[in-house]
């Protein structure tokens, strides 16, 4: 383990944003994969593996990673630790910290989950009304769990994680994250289901209504 660690930090320090957005995108996958595995065991249903889903949450780890990464050197520069002080854990540490987790929850949260949805949306081939149906409907409850695990998370990280780390910690503990918001998405994309808008249909989602076209 130690070894392969190493190997980890040599390269993130050659190419951090490649390496950054690999390994986000394989615990993306990862956590797909686990998602799909829970819901097929509690259908209980024989497992068939989504490959083009789990793909799309490579695409989304991989696409998202450069930019965590710019947002914690970004919170860093902003929002520093104390300069001496920080293995210590006294009023201006708990201070700086909890600034950080606040930035992050206030300004970032709310902005990924919205991103994750409507990217997910677009990448299943769908339209915006489809989109906004799936925001209405999956928004605000994500948003609420993500606020009973990654205010703790992130304290942990911005306070005790060092830099070149905290976008893989937060990326080892979003597989289990990811399995959640994968469920989520699920749910949502066998809730809404809409056809592509044309020039000539304009679609406008009711809540749990499931439209079938044929060709």
């Amino acid at each position: 383990m130690g070894s392969i660690l190493r190997a980890w930090t040599a390269m993130a320090e050659k190419q951090p944003l490649l390496t950054i957005a690999v390994t986000n995108g394989t615990l993306g996958g990862i956590g797909d994969l686990l998602a799909q595995t829970i819901e097929c065991h509690n259908s209980k249903k024989r497992f068939t593996w989504n490959p083009q889903r789990t793909l799309r949450f490579v695409a989304w780890g991989a696409m998202c990673a450069p930019i965590f990464h710019k947002w914690y050197q970004f919170l860093n520069r902003k929002l520093p630790l104390p300069a001496t002080q920080k293995q210590v854990i006294n009023k201006g540490f708990v201070a700086a910290v909890t600034q950080r987790v606040a930035a992050d929850q206030c300004i970032y949260a709310p902005m990924g989950i919205a991103g994750f949805y409507v990217a997910m949306n677009f990448m299943e081939g769908r339209n915006w009304e489809s989109a906004k149906a799936r925001l209405r409907e999956y928004y605000w409850p994500t948003l609420a769990a993500n606020y009973a695990v990654w205010p703790i998370v992130q304290a942990i990280n911005f306070g005790f994680v060092p830099p070149i780390y905290r976008v893989p910690f937060s990326s080892i503990v979003s597989i289990f994250w990811n399995s959640f918001i994968s469920w989520a998405n699920a749910q949502s994309s066998s809730a809404v289901d809409i056809p592509m808008e044309t020039a000539h249909t304009h679609v406008e989602p009711h809540r749990h209504e499931t439209i079938d076209v044929k060709a």
